[in-house]
């Protein structure tokens, strides 16, 4: 549900390079030119993380480590696995008919898939043309996340139902639909839930 130690890294290339000295000189010119570069931009990288990890705490220009892939963490909220987290929680609130947490807590389900989705979406836009691969990539990780939000939409509108408040079903019910389309299972299903409320009247096979 996406360097560590650049440090490092910077001195093993420059100790490669060095060792390769008499060989750059049969190298044509653009060779020679693509390694300094390349060069200097390992060096450049290496002289910011030595000076991130001179500073005082608080003041670091590169996060630590550990922090490098923060939103994979379940305490960050826009983690996938912080989202399971809250949907496994809104069913045990839901089993033992907590109807007001299980909402609560739907409502943070969707609102973490739906902002993934968006930017997963803008970032395939941006790419396409450019980079395929990278926009395909975004494109499907966009829709992975627009499903469990819709899913949560539906979760939120039964929950809803379940509460005793269909008025407040109708609105993620048609949004549900919006995404899906009638024809897919979770647009039936959600059109189904308006038919058993009484908003629409014509059963849709």
């Amino acid at each position: 549900m996406f360097g560590r130690r650049p440090a490092v890294v910077g001195q093993s290339r420059r100790q490669e390079a060095a060792a390769q000295g008499p060989n750059l000189l049969r190298r044509s010119w653009a060779r020679l030119a693509f390694g300094l570069l390349l060069g200097l931009v390992l060096g450049a990288g290496s002289s910011l993380w030595a000076t991130a990890q001179e500073l005082p705490a608080g003041q670091q220009l590169v996060p630590n480590p550990q922090q490098f892939r923060a939103l994979e963490q379940p305490s960050n909220a826009l983690s996938v696995l912080r989202a399971e987290q809250l949907a496994a929680e809104a069913d045990a609130a839901i089993q033992a008919q907590n109807y007001d947490q299980a909402i609560q807590l739907l409502q943070q389900v969707f609102d973490a898939y739906n902002q993934r989705s968006n930017y997963h979406q803008d970032l395939s836009r941006a790419f396409a043309g450019i980079q395929n691969r990278i926009s395909e990539e975004q494109r499907e990780l966009a829709r992975v996340a627009a499903q469990a939000r819709d899913q949560a939409a539906y979760d939120l509108a039964v929950v809803y139902r379940a509460a005793g408040r269909p008025e407040e079903a109708v609105g993620w019910l048609i949004q549900v639909i919006k995404s899906q389309t009638p024809t897919r299972e979770l647009g039936t299903q959600a059109y189904q839930q308006l038919l058993e409320i009484g908003f629409v009247s014509t059963p849709f096979p």
